[in-house]
């Protein structure tokens, strides 16, 4: 709002000091909205500063590999075994192949969450057993992952069955797409955490993909994966300490 100057106009007309008032007026008036105009920038900056902190923050925690799974996921909806809903295939690695890897990338130790405060992510190792397992099955080279060869190997892994092809299929497509951007990241051991996510990203859709002729109807087990549908990973639907991938 700009300032009425009218009766600073009008006692100029009767006196010096009337005059010398007005100016001395005039002055405050400016100098209280360039102080304002001032706080209006402050308050402007901090915000930006904070809206860039927290990019940088959340980059951080991109590029760092860690992948956080929200604490909503590691509350089941109940205590149903998911393996007694879907009849998956056994699509597990030959056995020595899982061993070698297991070998090379020893699960670490270290305490089990204790109950209220639920891991923050994927647990430690997942991610370099998930690599190995998918360079061992040539479906990860030189860090990138091949759609056309995980389609081949998950396709046979899951046998005969159209039905158990198709959800193959699509779980290569979803998981394919969802790890594009992460192929260059690294978590804390190094490891790739496309491998990781894309690994755990085939269990998940598969399961809610499962065929109706492996597919156990009932109220829980659509909780299950209504469950797994929102966003959260298979394992966390599992009991105890989470396992390495198979």
């Amino acid at each position: 709002m700009r300032p009425n100057f009218t009766v600073c106009s009008s006692e100029l007309k009767f006196s010096l000091k009337a005059a010398v008032l007005c100016s001395v007026n005039r002055r405050t008036v400016f100098s209280s909205i360039q102080h304002r105009r001032k706080q209006g920038n402050s308050i402007k900056n901090m915000k930006l500063i904070i809206v860039l902190i927290a990019t940088v923050i959340g980059t951080i925690a991109t590029v760092s590999g860690q992948q956080q799974i929200s604490q909503e996921c590691f509350t089941r909806p109940n205590d149903k075994n998911p393996k007694e809903c879907c009849k998956l295939p056994d699509i597990k690695p030959p056995h020595e192949k899982f061993e070698t890897c297991k070998q090379k990338f020893p699960k670490p130790t270290g305490p089990p969450p204790t109950p209220g405060n639920p891991p923050q992510g994927p647990p430690p190792g997942f991610n370099c057993m998930a690599q190995c397992i998918l360079e061992q099955e040539g479906v990860i080279t030189d860090g990138v992952i091949s759609k056309d060869v995980a389609t081949t190997t998950l396709v046979a892994l899951v046998g005969s069955s159209s039905d158990w092809q198709t959800a193959a299929k699509t779980a290569v497509d979803t998981c394919y797409q969802q790890v594009s951007s992460l192929e260059t990241e690294k978590d804390s051991l190094g490891c790739s955490v496309a491998a990781g996510v894309f690994k755990e990203c085939l269990h998940s859709t598969m399961f809610t993909n499962c065929p109706t002729s492996s597919w156990t109807a009932s109220t829980e087990c659509d909780q299950l994966k209504a469950h797994v549908e929102k966003g959260c990973p298979l394992m966390t639907l599992f009991k105890g300490p989470h396992k390495h991938p198979h």
